[in-house]
């Protein structure tokens, strides 16, 4: 089975093999993916991650061979963790930003290869220290990740700063501090332990909503007391109770509660 790596921004990945189709998800710079089928113009893949599955362009896919496949994945990883982050190509001399969540192997002096590639960066920041009484070390980093995403506009399939949705908000801040997540907020559901009271909420719990046919629809990280931190339209935080999130500035209930679920334990 062929294997690939995103080495750009970002790769759109589709619910059917052309261009007019919704964008499902996003590759960031450094996640891996499987080849499932091929065509002349488009790839079925599975990602590496979350086992996520859907087309992307073959002008965007970046082959690995089985050895630097397994090379790269035995590599300790860096986490990008600012919005933004500069690498350089060493052989064209070209820079370019890629997003927070994105990964490359830790650099030695500067600069790392991946397959036949090699790139140069600057150091990445280090997570911040404790900055929030009473907090563990895990809702502290998760919090300083989350917020990091405050006004990105809602795009659906998003995974970046640059436009993001709900399921891709909550899967990308949990990887940032280690946890693996789901792509879709249907799958979500089904991680971590029910919160039987929202009482009992905590931070770094997530929250996930239903419409009328009681389908999962939405979801979002309860960040503080009777708050969420959540994409619609934009990632905003808004108030949270046991009937669901009410939006002070449109004065009404927005998305109704299913569910809250603790996966930081």
């Amino acid at each position: 089975m062929d294997t690939g790596i995103c080495l750009w921004m970002s790769v759109a990945v589709r619910a059917e093999a052309r261009h007019a189709s919704e964008m499902v998800t996003q590759l960031l710079f450094g996640e891996t993916y499987r080849v499932l089928i091929a065509t002349t113009e488009w790839l079925n893949i599975r990602t590496d991650d979350c086992g996520y599955e859907g087309w992307i362009s073959t002008k965007q896919h970046t082959a690995l061979t089985e050895e630097q496949y397994t090379q790269y994945l035995s590599m300790p990883k860096q986490l990008v963790d600012t919005p933004f982050l500069y690498l350089r190509d060493a052989d064209t001399h070209i820079a370019f930003p890629i997003f927070i969540g994105s990964q490359f192997p830790k650099p030695q002096d500067g600069s790392f290869t991946i397959g036949s590639r090699r790139f140069t960066t600057d150091a990445v920041s280090a997570p911040s220290s404790l900055r929030h009484k009473g907090l563990s070390e895990q809702q502290d980093r998760l919090l300083s990740v989350a917020f990091q995403y405050l006004n990105a506009p809602y795009l659906w399939g998003g995974r970046t700063p640059a436009g993001i949705d709900c399921s891709g908000f909550v899967q990308m801040v949990f990887k940032q501090i280690g946890i693996d997540l789901p792509r879709d907020a249907s799958q979500q559901v089904h991680a971590g332990q029910v919160i039987d009271f929202i009482q009992e909420a905590q931070i770094g719990d997530i929250a996930f909503f239903e419409n009328e046919e009681g389908v999962i629809v939405h979801t979002g990280i309860v960040c503080g007391y009777q708050q969420i931190i959540h994409a619609s339209g934009h990632v905003q935080i808004n108030t949270l109770d046991e009937t669901g999130i009410f939006h002070t500035g449109l004065k009404k209930y927005t998305h109704r509660l299913r569910i809250i679920k603790r996966v930081l334990l």
